[in-house]
C-alpha cells in the first residue's frame, strides 16, 4: 500500500503530516510526503490531506474516491467557530455577515467524501462527529525528538526571572484573560516575559508590562529551529487555553510538550493541559491561582529546572515523540483498511 501524504508549509502540516511520515518512511514504510497532483491517484494507494480547504483538494479527493483508493482527511482545529479575533477568521467566514465562506464548505465536503477522518483530541473528534457520519481517529500530537534532544544549554542575561510564552496572534483571547496575572505576578518578582512569536500581543499589555517584555518577531515554520535555542533559554514556560471558546478547548497539548521538550519548566492552564500532565510535576492551572503559581514558581531561589524538567523532558520524548509513537499513525492506517 503506496501513501501520499500532501505535504504544505505551514506549522500544521509539519506536525500532522511532515513530521510523523516522515518517521513512517525511515523505518521502510511505503510513504511519500509530497505535493499531490491531478494524476497522483494513478500511483498512490491512499490520499492522506491535512485541513486543505480548495477546489484542488475537491478533485483529488474525488479521483481517487473514483479509482477506488482510500482518502484520510486530518483537521486539527474547530474552525467552524472561528471568532473574529483570529487572523484566520477571514479564511472561514465573510467578515461582517457571519457567513461561512468558500473553505468551509470544502471541508465539510471532504468530511464526508473521506474514508477516515483524523484529528488531534477527543475533545475535537466529539465536535467533528456533529458533522460527519465518517468515522473520526484521534492520532495525537507529537513532538519530533530531533528537534529538542540536540540544543545545547540555554541562557538568559536578564537579572531577574523569564517566563516565556510562544505562539501566534490567534492567542489574543487567551492573553486578554491572564494579562492581568502574568503583570502582576512578574512585577512582584521583578521579572520579565519572553513573548515569541506574537509581538501584536503588546496592544493588550499595561505600560508596566510592556516595560519587561522581551520581543522576538515571529519566523516561518521552516526556521522554527532558530527560536528552540531562546525557548530553551527561558526559566518557566507557560501555556494557556481559555475555556470560553470551543475553538480553544479543541486544541491539543502540543504546547506544554514543546516546553518539556525543551526541558523547561512549565505553568499549563487546566483547560486542554490537564490529561497530558497526569502523574508529572506540572500541576495544570486555573484563572484563579495563576497569579499565586507564576509568583512561586518565579521566586524560587533555585528552581529544579535540571531535575524536575529533565524528567518531564524524558516523558516527553519516551510518550509524546513521533520517534516513539508512530504506531499511533499505523494504528490509523489498520482502520482505514
Amino acid at each position: 500500500m503506496k501513501i501520499l501524504a500532501a505535504a504544505r508549509d505551514n506549522a500544521a502540516n509539519y506536525y500532522r503530516i511532515q513530521s510523523p511520515f516522515s518517521v513512517l518512511r525511515q523505518r521502510g514504510y511505503d510513504v511519500e510526503v509530497t505535493q499531490p497532483t491531478f494524476e497522483s491517484h494513478k500511483t498512490y494507494d491512499v490520499l492522506w490531506l491535512q485541513m486543505h480547504t480548495d477546489p484542488m483538494a475537491d478533485i483529488l479527493i474525488r479521483s481517487f474516491k473514483d479509482a477506488g483508493k482510500l482518502v484520510v482527511y486530518d483537521v486539527d482545529d474547530w474552525v467552524f467557530e472561528v471568532p473574529p479575533s483570529w487572523n484566520s477568521y477571514h479564511h472561514y467566514f465573510e467578515a461582517g455577515t457571519g457567513r461561512p465562506g468558500e473553505r468551509i464548505r470544502f471541508l465539510e465536503r471532504a468530511m464526508v467524501m473521506a474514508d477516515l477522518v483524523t484529528c488531534t483530541t477527543p475533545y475535537l473528534a466529539e465536535k467533528l462527529r456533529t458533522k460527519t457520519k465518517t468515522p473520526v481517529k484521534v492520532v495525537p500530537n507529537c513532538v519530533m525528538m530531533g528537534d529538542w534532544d540536540t540544543l545545547l544549554e540555554s541562557y538568559h542575561e536578564q537579572d531577574g526571572p523569564v517566563l516565556g510564552w510562544f505562539g501566534t496572534f490567534n492567542h489574543w483571547d487567551d492573553w486578554r484573560e491572564i494579562v492581568g496575572a502574568v503583570d502582576r505576578a512578574l512585577d512582584a518578582v521583578h521579572g520579565y516575559l519572553a513573548l515569541i512569536g506574537a509581538p501584536e500581543m503588546l496592544v493588550g499589555f499595561p505600560e508596566r508590562l510592556i516595560d519587561r517584555t522581551l520581543i522576538v518577531p515571529a519566523v516561518p515554520m521552516v526556521k522554527f529551529h532558530e527560536l528552540r535555542p531562546l525557548i530553551a533559554a527561558c526559566d518557566v514556560g507557560l501555556a494557556w487555553a481559555t475555556d470560553t471558546l470551543e475553538i480553544s478547548k479543541c486544541r491539543s497539548p502540543l504546547k506544554a510538550l514543546q516546553w518539556g521538550a525543551a526541558g523547561v519548566p512549565l505553568i499549563a492552564s487546566t483547560t486542554v493541559y490537564s490529561d497530558v500532565l497526569k502523574d508529572t510535576f506540572v500541576v495544570p492551572t486555573t484563572l484563579a491561582n495563576l497569579e499565586a503559581r507564576l509568583v512561586e514558581t518565579l521566586t524560587m531561589a533555585e528552581y529544579p529546572k535540571q531535575a524536575l524538567a529533565k524528567t518531564w523532558q524524558e516523558r516527553v520524548f519516551e510518550r509524546h515523540s513521533y520517534e516513539t509513537q508512530s504506531s499511533r499513525w499505523l494504528e490509523a492506517i489498520d482502520d482505514l483498511l
